[in-house]
């Protein structure tokens, strides 16, 4: 069955594997990539294809991104040959035990069954006993369970009653069934369940019959064991989302891991994974003007000049074909034909070989092996060879730009580890690439039709902006991609490798993944590196030892989730801090809701590419997104304001001063002076979930009054 989904919705909160309430009502569960309404081969699906976010697609390990449809329903006078008309997202039924509002008799649905099952009896008690009833539509129980690894399963009602897994009796038809009864209790020990059977005389017998009491209590020794591992019930690897299960075709994989009970709307039953982009034009010249420059960055132009490229007798683009390109995709361009196919030759005729991953690879397998760690023109010709063999072109027309890109990428291109690992490891280096741009003084080089960044010299502003920051950047325009890569249960962080989170995806790998492109615009701020060293070399030691509770916290709280260990510094804690109090001001100023506007931290203290600063920003799917309000507010004259607002408030809470002198609160308790009435956002617009707040590195604590970064 299919339901039309908000496109943005389509990721989170309710991407694959999620359980959705319908009008009905009914639950839902969003199938995987397999029943998604995209067909690779199929050109009029080609509008859903996000081919130009090479950065988080070579992170990810795919080759392209696909957008969710947008519901499109055909209106009176259109054409009826309109494309992509009544696409919506697959669903599956889930949970499949249904239960009688009537008699509690308890039924059992399958997968892509459209209603639910309909219930006549028999009554259970009463005057009635043993009788039908008039027929009733039966609703989906409330309770499921799910384990570690993103399994999901209806609850083991046959092994929870009989206390052992595989029980010998089970339902059949009309003669043996289960029954669930509420006893008028508000706890689990007011949910029974029971065996019936109907005898020969037509009476009514209870084989078996248990409550739910006791059934999410867990016996801590060691490893957690949870109710149902005490009587030997275990995950068997059900994925409802792709159809693997008892009620549906495919196998059973197995599992193994603790299943743990859960209510079918519990917050920790679904954490969807999430990674976002901000997309960085991959054409840097300044000796282009701005329309050569947004004519390059057209996707759909520059696959048409790279196709022309194989087929010249020379392997270039012509000036024939960059005319023929200009007059197709950009008609009113004054653009110079013969100066686009140069800067084309020059800038994209690489991507050729680059965007196959497997090219990439290949060479900078060649390049580590090679005695001076430099791209040769022999490398070129060996890939061309291997994998365009009728392309014409002389290699050393690619050796430059090739060897740039290199350089600037670094030659480690090929697959790393994979799953949780892969993200950590190359997530400092990927933010590195948009804190340099956004660092620059002026985009001259870069196409401005994603990105648009502008600045005003630093001694503009008012000393409160002035003595704490080196850069305000407005980014008038910028784009974010946002991809769902997996989803975990029971804990918001998994070990999975990504091998593991594709079987939870698809039942084959794709060569894509669900993304949605969002565009905006926000407020950069870089903080200044020598106030910052001054203020770790005076304060630094009060505000570690201040720490360390966060960091035995956070510490407990990644082993539980079997995460690596992370040590928070004071120099990101003021950094994230700052931002939180940033955007409860921006919400008073510049006309956005707080659930608006997000943060993207840059922290690190890499001494080679070391990076502080904020990124404050809007990027909704909707009309909110283009309000102008938020790049106003970071001009000279209006961000002193708003910042010398936001410190006032920071500097007294309405909770203090026990929020202030707090040792651990908040989420784990990964927070120390940061509450709902100072510093905590909706943790739609936080990166780290409203955790690593704290006051005391802004304006100071009780016992240190100047220990701030902002005290002075």
């Amino acid at each position: 069955m299919s339901r039309p989904v908000r496109r943005s919705q389509a990721i989170s909160p309710f991407g694959i594997g999620a359980l959705v309430d319908f009008p009905g009502p009914v639950s839902l569960i969003h199938a995987g990539l397999d029943a998604w309404p995209f067909r690779e081969g199929d050109p009029e699906h080609r509008e859903f294809r996000i081919d130009d976010e090479k950065r988080l697609s070579k992170r990810l390990d795919v080759d392209y991104f696909v957008q969710p449809p947008d519901f499109r329903q055909p209106q009176m006078g259109q054409d009826a040959a309109q494309a992509n008309i009544n696409l919506k997202l697959p669903f599956l039924r889930f949970p499949l035990w249904h239960v009688c509002p009537r008699c509690g008799r308890m039924h059992l649905a399958r997968y892509h069954e459209n209603t639910p099952p309909i219930c006549k009896g028999p009554i259970g008690s009463g005057t009635g006993c043993g009788t039908e009833h008039s027929p009733r539509k039966t609703v989906q129980v409330r309770f499921v369970s799910a384990c570690k690894k993103g399994h999901l399963q209806d609850f083991p009602w046959l092994e929870w009653l009989f206390k052992q897994p595989n029980p010998l009796w089970e339902p059949e038809g009309d003669r043996r069934w289960l029954r669930m009864r509420s006893t008028g209790s508000a706890s689990l020990t007011g949910v029974e369940v029971a065996a019936e059977e109907r005898l020969a005389s037509g009476d009514l017998r209870v084989m078996e019959k248990r409550t739910l009491a006791g059934a999410f209590q867990a016996d801590v020794q060691g490893e957690s064991q949870t109710a149902f591992g005490k009587i030997g019930v275990r995950c068997e690897g059900q994925n409802p989302a792709l159809g693997i299960g008892r009620g549906g075709p495919n196998p059973l994989p197995g599992c193994g891991q603790d299943l743990y009970p859960l209510l079918r709307g519990a917050s920790n039953l679904y954490f969807p994974k999430v990674v976002s982009s901000i997309y960085i034009p991959e054409i840097d010249d300044r000796n282009l003007d701005e329309e050569m420059l947004d004519i390059l960055d057209d996707y759909t132009l520059k696959s048409s000049l790279l196709l022309s490229a194989q087929n010249a007798e020379d392997g270039l683009i012509s000036e024939k074909a960059a005319r023929s390109a200009l007059r197709k995709f950009h008609p009113a361009s004054r653009a110079d034909p013969a100066g686009l196919a140069a800067a084309a030759n020059m800038h994209i005729l690489k991507d050729i070989l680059l965007e196959d991953r497997k090219i990439q690879a290949f060479l900078s397998q060649k390049i580590k092996v090679s005695a001076n760690k430099t791209l040769s023109r022999e490398m070129i010709e060996a890939a061309i060879k291997s994998h365009f063999p009728d392309w014409e072109i002389d290699p050393s027309v690619l050796l430059a730009p090739m060897s740039a890109w290199f350089q600037a990428k670094g030659q480690d291109t090929d697959h790393g580890p994979t799953g949780s690992e892969q993200d950590s490891l190359g997530e400092s280096d990927y933010r590195w690439e948009e804190y340099r741009v956004f660092c620059r003084d002026v985009q001259d080089g870069y196409p401005k039709t994603n990105l648009l960044i502008r600045s005003s010299p630093i001694d503009l502003y008012g000393d409160v902006v002035r003595d704490s920051f080196e850069r305000v950047s407005q980014l008038h325009k910028l784009r974010e991609t946002r991809a769902f890569v997996g989803f975990s249960r029971i804990y918001p962080g998994d070990d999975l490798t990504q091998e593991e989170r594709w079987r939870l995806l698809a039942l084959k790998k794709k060569r894509w993944l669900p993304a949605v492109i969002v565009r905006g615009e926000g407020i950069f701020l870089k903080f200044r590196e020598d106030r910052l060293l001054e203020w770790l070399a005076r304060h630094g030691a009060v505000h570690t030892g201040r720490l360390q509770p966060i960091n035995q916290h956070m510490t407990d709280l990644r082993a539980r989730r079997h995460q690596m260990p992370q040590t928070i510094s004071p120099k990101h804690v003021l950094i994230h801090t700052f931002a939180h109090l940033l955007i409860n001001q921006l919400v008073y100023d510049c006309g956005y809701g707080s659930a608006s506007l997000r943060e993207r931290i840059y922290s690190t203290d890499d001494a080679e590419n070391p990076m502080s600063g904020a990124l404050i920003f809007t990027a909704a799917g909707d009309s909110e997104g283009t309000m102008g309000g938020l790049v106003r507010m970071g001009q000279p004259g209006h961000l002193e304001s708003v910042v010398s607002k936001a410190l006032e408030k920071a500097r007294w809470c309405s909770s203090d001063p026990v929020c202030i002198e707090s040792r651990g609160q908040g989420p784990d308790s990964c927070n120390l002076g940061a509450c709902h009435s100072c510093a905590l956002l909706p943790e739609t617009s936080c990166e780290e979930q409203n955790r690593l707040l704290d006051r005391g590195v802004i304006g100071g604590t009780i016992e240190h009054p100047n220990a701030g970064y902002f005290s002075a």
